[in-house]
């Protein structure tokens, strides 16, 4: 069980270095070409705005807390007792949270 545990934290961490050494090596390329087509260096100063992030992380976080609360209502109330409900509640509201920040973020027009 020892053996099985550390090997997943291996490999866990060696696909969070790969991820990481993908994303600056191809940031650092597209630096690279920018700066060879002589462009302006304040190309690299982006603000950036964490608003829509923030907003679909909470559509997320009340789409699985209702769907708990869903979950839970549905077993005791004694509608069903399979095992199955709760893992479908939470993953349809997630799926209307989802789609409720899509709405709230598409442009409008």
């Amino acid at each position: 069980m020892q053996i099985t545990s550390a090997a997943l934290l291996i490999s866990i961490a060696l696909v969070v270095f790969g991820i990481a050494y993908y994303y600056f090596t191809t940031r650092h390329k597209e630096r690279m070409a920018i700066i060879e087509n002589k462009l302006s260096s304040d190309t690299f100063k982006g603000t950036e705005n964490y608003l829509p992030f923030i907003l679909l992380l909470s559509t997320m976080s009340i789409g699985i807390s209702a769907g708990i609360m869903a979950g839970m209502a549905i077993i005791s109330l004694g509608f069903t007792t399979n095992d199955y409900v709760m893992p479908a509640c939470i993953f349809l509201f997630l799926g209307l949270g989802l789609l409720t920040g899509y709405f709230l973020l598409k442009p409008k027009g």
